[in-house]
């Protein structure tokens, strides 16, 4: 996984440190929040493709396996993107799982039933 700022949100950050790995404690996400930036939601996109030659290596994939493809798009509650991540995974070495509220369709938008 890669995670993208925008240079303004982490300039003298210890994100900006060219050495690849953890943010510290908290990752990225804790580094946003002390420069005053408090993540609200995230957007997912995942997708199924061949993997490169290169990817194939890195991950050490048996020939023909795919790869699933995610992009996660970070927000502050008033839409600023803070970050956008880029993961490549080994299909078969991978799971996703999501637990989220659905609203109540029942309720009218004041929350009257």
């Amino acid at each position: 996984m890669t995670s993208y700022y925008r240079p303004e949100h982490v300039e003298g950050t210890r994100l900006v440190d060219p050495t690849p790995g953890p943010a510290g404690r908290g990752g990225g996400f804790r580094v946003l929040y002390d420069a005053g930036y408090e993540i609200d939601h995230m957007k997912e996109a995942l997708f199924a493709r061949a993997a490169t030659s290169d990817e194939a290596k890195t991950l050490q994939l048996p020939p023909g396996e795919p790869v699933v493809e995610l992009h996660r798009t970070t927000y502050t509650a008033s839409g600023t993107v803070v970050e956008f991540a880029v993961g490549v995974h080994a299909a078969s070495r991978f799971a996703w799982e999501y637990d989220f509220k659905v609203p109540d369709s029942a309720k009218d938008r004041e929350g009257q039933q």
